[in-house]
């Protein structure tokens, strides 16, 4: 307001200057010649500084809590101030409705999240410097198209996946595309909470050339935050049903959750079918509590194309029935070549019944 540089920080002591009673904590065994030392000063605005010396306040602002808020203060400045121009990643974060729930994903739960994982988020890419945000909440349910009946939902759902589709595809051209070929975007974090079939088209059409790190929401904190702090899990992949290998496979993607057999759509039953899953871990909601496991879940996914390339070349449409973790799903679109791969036919659960909702590829 003053258009004038004016120096509004104070220093304040944690023990007091002198030793006196009138000295705010001057009371505490600290040796006098330590009390101007670094270690015992916190920078602070002058309202805070007269808040935390205030004789009414001194039983809540005691020498063991400023301590503390001086430490993990510094411990903050010093990580982010630690991380140099190479450790910058353009966050794009996807929200949607799930069974009419939705979470909360805010530009400050992505910064969280990457400054976790030792980088600093880049939020250049939008004109509101939110990063790069895909809506889908604004999207007509598919619900309520056409409510009644499993062929009804069915139809009713893929016109939403294809406006939705639509919505993705606009983003990522006008925002992702253009940051990469101005080579602003070097690395990519993605947070997505969407229904599967539209985070995998979500993954298929991340730039296999851009450095990519995929966020899985957290259960037990509800955070964004990888918890790397127990064994990663392994994922096979195998023949479930050994038929011979023809225009059209199925995949059962049992990750999260177990799809039964006799679930399986009655036009897919004959066909050869594969299935994923954890190795000596049981299929559960949180299964990627960690970076590494899903990191081991993209290299099964990569090794059974791979495969699929060898040993099944006449498969040219594979059925994806998921029971999979969020992140799991963008991970399965980036790890699928539309130039290499079979088309992918994402199914979903409706009205109790597996229908064919996406095709990717």
């Amino acid at each position: 307001m003053s258009a004038r540089t004016l120096n509004l920080g104070e220093l304040a002591h944690i023990v007091g200057q002198g030793t006196g009673v009138l000295s705010p904590r001057g009371q505490h065994p600290l040796e006098t010649d330590l009390r101007e030392d670094a270690d015992n000063l916190m920078l602070v605005c002058a309202n805070q500084h007269g808040e935390i010396d205030a004789t009414g306040a001194l039983d809540m602002f005691t020498v063991e809590m400023l301590r503390r808020l001086k430490q993990e203060h510094e411990d903050r400045i010093r990580h982010v101030t630690g991380l140099g121009a190479d450790r910058a990643t353009t966050v794009v974060r996807m929200v949607g409705q799930v069974h009419g729930q939705e979470v909360e994903l805010s530009r400050q739960t992505a910064s969280a999240a990457v400054v976790a994982a030792h980088r600093f988020p880049l939020f250049l890419e939008s004109y509101a410097r939110h990063g790069i945000e895909i809506d889908l909440r604004g999207v007509p349910k598919e619900s309520s198209l056409v409510p009644h009946g499993a062929l009804e939902a069915a139809v009713s759902s893929r016109a939403y996946y294809r406006l939705a589709a639509e919505i993705i595809d606009d983003v990522i051209e006008r925002q992702l595309q253009r940051g990469i070929v101005r080579d602003s975007v070097r690395h990519v974090s993605v947070f997505g909470f969407a229904r599967l079939p539209l985070l995998v088209h979500l993954g298929s059409r991340l730039d296999d050339t851009v450095p990519t790190d995929i966020y899985q929401r957290q259960r037990r904190d509800e955070s964004w935050v990888w918890h790397d702090d127990g064994p990663a899990v392994d994922f096979t992949a195998r023949v479930d049903h050994d038929a011979l290998a023809g225009s059209d496979a199925v995949m059962l993607m049992n990750v999260s959750g177990s799809i039964k057999r006799q679930e399986v759509p009655a036009e897919l039953v004959a066909l050869r079918r594969y299935e994923i899953r954890p190795v000596q871990a049981p299929t559960c909601p949180d299964i990627l509590r960690d970076r590494e496991s899903l990191r081991r879940f993209a290299a099964t996914l990569r090794d059974f194309f791979a495969l699929l390339e060898l040993e099944a070349k006449t498969v040219r449409r594979l059925h994806i029935l998921p029971a999979v973790p969020m992140s799991a799903a963008v991970a399965l679109g980036r790890a699928h070549h539309p130039q290499v791969h079979p088309q992918l036919v994402i199914y979903e659960r409706l009205e109790g019944d597996y229908v064919p909702t996406l095709k990717v590829g």
